[in-house]
């Protein structure tokens, strides 16, 4: 009986050990499948991983050429630049600046940038420095400075304050631009002026009395050599005298002497004459009133020949008003060159590494469980990439270069039209191409228009119409709210219309707004295209 239990069990433990062995095998049959599923899903993993490092990889290279780039253009520009902390301490330079204050690129990083100012003009710095801190506008001040080496010159510093990145502390972007070139000549025609002054002043001049009680009026000889006052056509009285003067100024003298006489002051006036060769002169006439007794009351006086003088004035004024198109051209010209700037780099840079993005995460869609996701990111990214695609053309629409103006105007309608407000366009005229830069001045002055009804009018209508012949003229109407032109000094300043009357100034244009409340409003501009034929021609030549 035992021993068939010892049989029984022997057997069963003979099974028992069986089975496990079998379970055993098994289960290394199913670990071993699992490893290898696992390893083959590692590996793949790793050639995810080895190919966006790749992508990383031109990313990174993309990037540091374009900072190569914008590094170079920092360099090289003609216009000495530096970057600052809100302290005033100089983080950054480049070689303008460096060879302006004639010394290493050592001696400048880490110290403050009055310390090269002129004693003089340290308050006018501060004064600049403080309003650009505080305004966060664009400000500048003109300054003298002195090199490293002793040399003393004159710039123009126009400087902001921003913050780049927003975990980036506040920095001062600062443009220095030698003057002393200007100043110079600006002295030299001061000192010029003052010398032909002091001469005038000095220099003999013509006497003339008036007696009060006959109105008869004496000059010498000098005074019709001196105001080219033709001696035969004068009798000695004094109706005839106002005769020779200019006619747009006969009633200013006779009302000056009029009224010297009446209230017993002096007289000091300027006034024209035309002599017998039709030429104009400027005379400067002085006197006052003189009582003695038992004579009759006189009126005597000076008169001289100031039309060199007034010539040099005028000059003068030609020559800054010049100076001052020069200076909104070149300033112009510097900001659309900026924005071009900006605008290769949106396309060439963001937009590009966005559609990268885009494609590689296409790759992921065969996912079930991710298809949502990618989806919606893919919509976000084409938003983003239209949305640098506006902002791409807003800053320097490259077909304006391509296929001119009315091409461009067309596409701005088309870009910023929208269900709730409808822009329309008429052009006449533009059969053949005008200035590039006329071209970007007008396509700039109706973008400020358009922007300003979007922002202030409500409109849900615009009406561009732009029409060339012997001048250009551009309306911009708007079926909006309108407002008071009275009150047009008081309208923002944000309304660009300062950048407007800049871009008019250079081709001579005029301004001209039609607005009632709840009207709507019209703002009519005539740019001369004759002056900028005969500008294109000049510079052509």
């Amino acid at each position: 009986m035992n021993r068939k239990k010892v049989e029984n069990k022997a057997v069963i433990s003979s099974k028992d050990e069986k089975s496990n062995a079998a379970y055993k095998q098994s289960d290394s049959v199913l670990n071993g499948k699992s490893m290898e599923m696992l390893f083959q899903e590692l590996q793949m993993h790793q050639v995810e991983l080895e190919m966006q490092n790749d992508e990383l990889r031109i990313a990174n290279e993309q990037l540091e050429l374009q900072q190569l780039k914008f590094a170079g253009i920092y360099d090289l520009a003609p216009i000495g630049y530096f970057i600052l902390d809100k302290y005033g301490i100089i983080n950054e330079v480049n070689n303008e600046g460096v060879n302006l204050l004639e010394t290493g690129k050592g001696d400048i990083i880490k110290n403050r940038l009055q310390f090269f100012v002129a004693a003089e003009y340290s308050d006018t710095y501060h004064r600049f420095y403080r309003e650009m801190l505080n305004s966060g506008q664009r400000q500048n001040c003109h300054v003298k400075m002195t090199s490293k080496k002793g040399t003393e010159f004159y710039v123009q510093m126009e400087g902001i304050a921003i913050t780049p990145i927003p975990t980036l502390p506040l920095q001062c972007d600062i443009a220095v631009i030698d003057i002393t070139k200007r100043v110079n000549a600006e002295k030299s025609l001061a000192k010029t002026k003052e010398r032909l002054e002091l001469a005038l002043e000095a220099s003999s001049a013509g006497t003339w009395e008036l007696e009060l009680d006959t109105m008869k009026f004496y000059l010498d000889e000098f005074n019709y050599q001196t105001c080219a006052i033709p001696g035969d056509k004068f009798d000695g009285k004094y109706q005839t005298f106002i005769q020779l003067i200019h006619p747009d100024d006969r009633d200013m003298v006779d009302q000056h002497f009029r009224t010297s006489l009446n209230n017993q002051k002096a007289i000091d006036l300027v006034c024209r004459f035309i002599n017998s060769s039709g030429h104009m002169r400027y005379a400067s006439i002085r006197g006052h009133v003189i009582t003695e007794e038992g004579q009759p009351h006189r009126f005597v006086g000076i008169m001289m020949d100031i039309s060199e003088k007034r010539q040099i004035e005028e000059e003068s004024a030609r020559l800054k008003h010049d100076s001052q198109k020069n200076i909104i051209l070149a300033t112009l010209r510097a900001e659309e060159n900026e924005r071009r700037r900006i605008s290769d780099a949106l396309h060439d840079s963001v937009s590009q590494l966005l559609y990268s993005i885009r494609i590689k995460l296409g790759t992921l869609e065969d996912c079930n469980d991710s298809r949502e996701v990618v989806r919606n990111v893919n919509e976000l990214l084409d938003m983003a990439i239209l949305e640098t695609r506006n902002i791409s053309f807003e800053l320097a629409p490259s077909i304006l270069a391509d296929f001119g103006l009315p091409a461009t105007i067309e596409e701005l309608a088309k870009r910023l039209s929208t269900p709730n407000m409808l822009i329309k366009t008429r052009i006449v005229g533009f059969h053949e191409r005008l200035d590039l830069q006329l071209e970007i001045g007008i396509f700039r002055i109706i973008q400020e228009l358009v922007n300003n009804c979007m922002k202030h009018s409500t409109a849900d209508l615009i009406n561009i119409e732009i029409k060339k012949n012997r001048i250009i003229e551009i309306c911009v109407k708007d079926n909006g709210k309108g407002f008071k032109v009275e009150e047009q000094e008081e309208i923002p300043s944000g309304s660009g219309l300062s950048s407007i009357k800049n871009r008019m100034g250079l081709y001579h244009g005029h301004l001209h707004i039609e607005s009632i409340p709840g009207t709507g409003t019209i703002v009519r501009i005539t740019l001369d295209n004759d002056s900028n034929q005969k500008r294109t021609l000049t510079n052509r030549s």
